[in-house]
């Protein structure tokens, strides 16, 4: 049918691999943190979630602590009545520890939530900042 003179087939120099669209593993795309975290991807909700989580901790350390130390302070004052008998310089022990004591520790909790929130804010932005640095379209190779 359709036959070709002998000495005119094409020649091939090396082997040659014929696939599918389909069948060819997608190109990876390597992409910066701020670039995950800019295009909502897995990875960069990841990234977003663990910085919500250490601030939540940071949160619940403070909460836990302010519950233990003055929230049980009614506690106290209830069950140990002798507590609420003693003056220091003619005031109340109850009045002293509510009005000079309470103030400084919620001033104190506070400042230790805020130094804790920022330091993972700091964390977060420089790994956001050191993984943006490191990639550049010269770099970037499949």
């Amino acid at each position: 049918m359709n036959a070709s003179p002998p000495g005119s087939e094409p020649k091939y120099t090396g082997r040659v691999r014929v696939t599918s669209p389909l069948a060819a593993a997608p190109r990876h795309v390597r992409r910066s943190v701020r670039e995950e975290i800019d295009e909502s991807t897995g990875v960069g909700e990841v990234y977003m979630r663990s910085l919500i989580r250490s601030q939540f901790r940071a949160a619940l350390t403070v909460v836990t602590t302010l519950a233990l130390s003055l929230g049980a302070l009614p506690i106290v004052f209830r069950l140990a009545h002798d507590v609420t008998t003693y003056r220091v310089w003619s005031i109340p022990l109850p009045w002293l520890i509510l009005g000079a004591v309470a103030y400084p520790c919620l001033v104190v909790l506070g400042w230790l939530y805020v130094r804790q929130a920022e330091r993972a804010e700091r964390d977060f932005s420089e790994l956001v900042e050191t993984e943006s640095g490191d990639i550049s379209p010269e770099t970037d190779r499949p």
